[in-house]
């Protein structure tokens, strides 16, 4: 799946801001790189890589249980 999404073209906006007519005003669509695991030159994840995953599912289960606590 490739995620995209829209930002404001600033490049654009800031050759054309001094135009009599105004700028131009454009937004562009830029795709998201996909998330991979760091994996070794045999294509193993490193133990970093599964440390940093195992904290990361940690983290996101703490802040969803801490809403429903809030909540």
């Amino acid at each position: 799946m490739i995620m995209r999404f829209q930002k404001f073209d600033l490049h654009t906006y800031n050759q054309t801001k001094d135009l009599p007519g105004g700028p131009v005003y454009a937004v562009v669509e830029e795709e998201l790189a996909d998330i991979e695991m760091i994996t070794d030159d045999e294509g193993n994840p490193t133990r970093g890589g599964l440390i940093g995953y195992a904290l990361a599912y940690a983290l996101m289960a703490g802040f969803v249980g801490m809403m429903f606590y809030i909540l």
